[in-house]
């Protein structure tokens, strides 16, 4: 027993200075900060090109402004990245090892196939990020890779006013296309820290039955298997955070994986850069900013599209204007967060005139494209009402006056893209294999290439998804679409250079 004490006691690392010179000191401080420090992140920024400031104008389109106020068996299309088959399954970890585990997701990668960053310089650019947001970015990917086109913080309203109270927002919400462009979505609820499992299973059922989500996930660890059974017979299933690194693992995900929409190093705080912006001013920054979070959530999907293109018009028209680097990086955000919701709503629309006739097709778009969130027929009673009531002011202050004997009518047209619009939808609904999966490629394109300033990598692509060629021409025919409409310069979409 001596001889193990004194040979641990060699072992020791003895600190003291004047036990030992300077050159051994050094050695052994810089051991000692090696195995306890972590430096921080220092991560480069990208810069990004302005706008130019040529806009094509020629286009006077007349829409709806965005304010709300104003008015399954496609398995296959998940294409996982090779997992190394020599790693164990993830066992159960204590909480210290669970810790550990999310410190490392926030380590960048190595340079691989990917272009990542060397782990030779992880040491040097590790960045802090809370664990609630972590686990978010986390579910955020993982949804994507199960075939989900995912967002982060939608916001519910009591209502659509601008002073409605924010009942919740949903940490992830997932939206997956079919083939024949049904759709079915997924909400996770991510809970990171204490909650009270019973109280907020019930809380969940009742935000479920407002937002129609067809599946819940409610992520937390230390759930009873009681309380999960429990929730199980009320549609929601719970997700053990210990649980996630399997789930990972099942769909090829790896830890330092933050690429596309989930890569929290470009993705955070950008929302709030661009609802801060001043100019010219900020209310139209603001009202985008709310649309994308909760405005566009409770519209009808022809409102949708029309108030999106509205809102890349106004942002297309500030493309002349002098904005701070971090400014430019947030606008660019904004833009490409619109051009999804306006892919995803167009996917609805799909949807909904998949099975009628080219003509039944052509006229509900003109109707959809005419009256939005009030049928045409509605429309036409509220003119006819307004109307009698102009009359009968009319009357009161001029007896003698003589309303004409026609019926007034109040001739309302489409927007002057309606012709472009309906060929669009044509387009898709003709090529489905081409488009079921455009959303999740445009969100990845956009956010890992466009938003980065980067190179598409095709070879990256197509280790992601099925059928990047056919994505890719679908993608353009959308980006042409948005430009010729908007006057969005094509210069900030690499697959249109």
């Amino acid at each position: 027993m001596e001889e193990k004490k004194n040979e641990s006691e060699e072992r020791e690392v003895d600190v003291n200075p004047s036990n030992v010179d300077s050159e051994s000191k050094k050695e052994q401080m810089d051991t000692i900060v090696s195995d306890h420090l972590i430096p921080p992140l220092v991560v480069p920024e990208i810069p990004i090109a302005k706008m130019p400031a040529e806009i094509n104008d020629s286009q006077n389109v007349q829409i709806d402004n965005y304010s709300s106020d104003s008015i399954g068996s496609e398995a296959s299309r998940i294409k996982p990245t090779t997992y190394d088959s020599k790693l164990p399954l993830p066992r159960e970890q204590s909480g210290s090892s669970r810790r550990q585990t999310l410190n490392k997701q926030v380590e960048l990668f190595e340079d691989d196939k990917f272009g990542r960053a060397t782990s030779r310089d992880s040491k040097s650019r590790t960045s802090r990020i809370a664990d609630g947001d972590l686990l978010e970015y986390r579910m955020k990917r993982l949804i994507f890779y199960m075939g989900y086109y995912p967002k982060i913080g939608v916001l519910l309203k009591t209502s659509q006013d601008e002073s409605a109270d924010v009942i919740t927002d949903l940490d992830v919400f997932g939206t997956y296309i079919h083939k024949d462009f049904s759709s079915k979505t997924v909400w996770a609820d991510c809970k990171s820290g204490q909650a009270r499992p019973h109280d907020r299973i019930t809380w969940i059922k009742g935000v479920m039955t407002s937002i129609q989500a067809n599946d819940v996930i409610f992520v937390k660890s230390g759930v009873r298997q009681t309380t999960k059974q429990y929730a199980r017979r009320a549609g929601i299933q719970i997700l053990d955070t210990r649980i996630i690194d399997k789930l990972e693992h099942d769909y090829g995900i790896r830890s330092t994986d933050w690429r596309g929409s989930w890569n929290y190093h470009v993705q955070l705080n950008k929302k709030n850069i661009f609802s801060r912006i001043s100019v010219p001013t900020n209310e139209v920054y603001k009202k985008i900013s709310t649309f994308i979070s909760s405005d566009y959530w409770v519209l009808d999907n022809f409102s949708r599209a029309k108030k999106t293109i509205t809102a890349l018009r106004d942002l297309s028209s500030y493309s002349t204007l002098a904005f701070e680097e971090e400014q430019q990086k947030a606008i660019r955000w904004a833009v490409y967060e619109l051009i999804c919701l306006f892919t995803m709503s167009i996917l609805n629309i799909t949807k909904e005139i998949y099975y009628f006739s080219d003509e039944e097709k052509r006229e509900t778009i003109y109707e959809g494209l005419i009256s939005s969130e009030i049928p045409l027929k509605k429309r036409t009673e509220i003119v006819d009402a307004s109307f009698k009531i102009a009359y009968n002011l009319v009357k009161q202050q001029f007896p003698e006056f003589n309303p004409p004997a026609n019926k007034q009518s109040v001739n309302l047209t489409p927007p002057s893209y309606f012709e472009a619009f309906n060929d669009l939808l044509s387009r898709i609904i003709n090529s489905p294999h081409d488009y079921y999966d455009i959303l999740r490629f445009l969100d990845f394109v956009l956010s890992e290439y466009d938003l980065q300033g980067k190179k598409v990598d095709e070879k990256e692509l197509n280790q992601m998804f099925t059928n990047t060629r056919g994505n890719t021409h679908s993608a353009k025919t959308i980006l042409h679409f948005i430009h010729q409409v908007t006057g969005m310069p094509r210069e900030i979409f690499c697959l249109l250079n």
